[in-house]
């Protein structure tokens, strides 16, 4: 009796021979923020921190208090993201709660003076990180980067 094989070959598909992943935009942006998060991710890993911690501690260093809601919109996650960011932040002691003066139903989320402190530390550093990303760019091709992206971050 022949031996049959029990697993389950997956069929190849062909698509058109023009296709590559790699001229993907979003493989790409995904690839460029994985470069730029990891250069990032090197520099502030003994902080305990990830990329998305940073932007948060980042946006809010920048605007102060914010609702969950809008912090999260601001930094670009989910609802649930930023609910567990800034409870692990909270836990650092780095983010405070506190309610709205004008509504008190809102419950905003600021810095600490240890998470401003904090802040203040690492925004070097990301700068750094940021111009380390960029450095195969000319000074022109950065401008249009960052145009670019702008333009396709608003829709």
């Amino acid at each position: 009796m022949p031996r049959t094989s029990t697993k389950a070959e997956a069929p190849v598909r062909r698509l058109a021979s023009s296709y590559r992943l790699e001229d993907q935009v979003g493989f790409l942006l995904r690839r460029a923020y994985q470069r730029a998060s990891s250069n990032l991710v090197e520099r502030i890993g003994s902080y305990d921190l990830t990329a998305p911690q940073y932007a948060t501690l980042a946006r809010l260093y920048e605007r102060g208090a914010l609702s969950q809601n809008l912090l999260g919109r601001l930094v670009a996650m989910e609802p649930a993201n930023i609910r567990d960011v800034v409870l692990r932040l909270k836990k650092r002691r780095l983010l405070a709660t506190r309610r709205d003066p004008t509504d008190k139903r809102l419950i905003l989320i600021d810095l600490t003076a240890a998470g401003a402190a904090l802040v203040e530390q690492l925004i070097p550093i990301e700068t750094e990180c940021t111009a380390t990303t960029l450095a195969p760019l000319k000074a022109d091709e950065k401008r249009l980067l960052y145009e670019l992206l702008g333009r396709l971050a608003e829709g």
